[in-house]
């Protein structure tokens, strides 16, 4: 299949950018940046999101892990550090599971290594929105990502990306992705993680509750969970910016 990526920077040390469900490549854009004249960085898009193909009829964690593990001998980068985002955190916690010896750090935001309820319920909020269209989907989502007070502030600009996305966004892949969610479940393998592991987590994420951020800390041996204050679902807005990308470089 066709996976669509940008590779930048030239250095030893390469950095693996896996945004999360319908989202793309460009979610990293300015991270990267940031960053790319200190490391090599990957973006890429997940499968049946961005530009990259859906070619199946169904997918799973294990086959987008695969995704990435073949992008990554394709560019013979052998070592990464992987940072995911949301549903991009479990192809990277998945990831860091079946090939421990790729991996040499790990950055895990807003993601989880099982369900609960409250997540639960949030998948079929969102699945059911999206059966309305891609512009219900949006309005439900945006509300649990974003604070109110950026939302406020960035209205105008929030319905113009609306809007060119639903022009773009690929219905059965963000389907599929919500699917995968009901049946993540890796709590009982967190264990046998052993590359240094930072999670970084928003206090008011309605989404991924800090129950599920304690869960990866408490069973992830070499790990150390960061909160965000005034924090929703969606970490990189302005006013955390330049502490997570500081944290980046230190942690890596």
């Amino acid at each position: 299949m066709n996976i669509n990526y940008v590779l930048e920077g030239e250095s030893d040390r390469t950095i693996v950018f896996i945004h999360g469900l319908s989202d793309s490549l460009q979610y990293w854009q300015k991270l990267s940046c940031k960053l790319k004249d200190d490391y090599q960085i990957l973006r890429y898009d997940i499968r049946g999101h961005g530009r990259s193909g859906l070619e199946c009829e169904g997918f799973t964690i294990d086959l987008l892990v695969d995704d990435l593990h073949s992008l990554l001998l394709e560019l013979n980068l052998s070592r990464v550090s992987l940072i995911g985002f949301s549903m991009g955190g479990n192809v990277a916690l998945s990831f860091t599971l079946k090939y421990p010896e790729m991996v040499d750090r790990l950055i895990v935001m807003s993601s989880f290594s099982e369900n609960d309820e409250n997540l639960k319920s949030k998948f079929i909020e969102f699945r059911n929105a999206l059966n309305i269209s891609f512009e219900e989907f949006y309005d439900v989502i945006i509300r649990y990502v974003l604070p109110e007070d950026v939302i406020e502030k960035n209205r105008e600009a929030l319905e113009c990306i609306k809007i060119q996305s639903a022009k773009t966004a690929n219905i059965e892949g963000i389907r599929m992705g919500i699917d995968m969610g009901f049946d993540f479940s890796i709590t009982d393998e967190l264990s046998l993680i052993t590359a240094p592991t930072l999670i970084l987590q928003g206090r008011d994420d309605d989404i991924i509750s800090m129950h599920l951020a304690n869960v990866l800390n408490e069973n992830i041996a070499d790990s150390r969970l960061i909160v965000f204050d005034d924090t929703k679902h969606n970490l990189l807005i302005g006013r955390n910016f330049d502490e997570i990308l500081k944290l980046i470089r230190m942690f890596v």
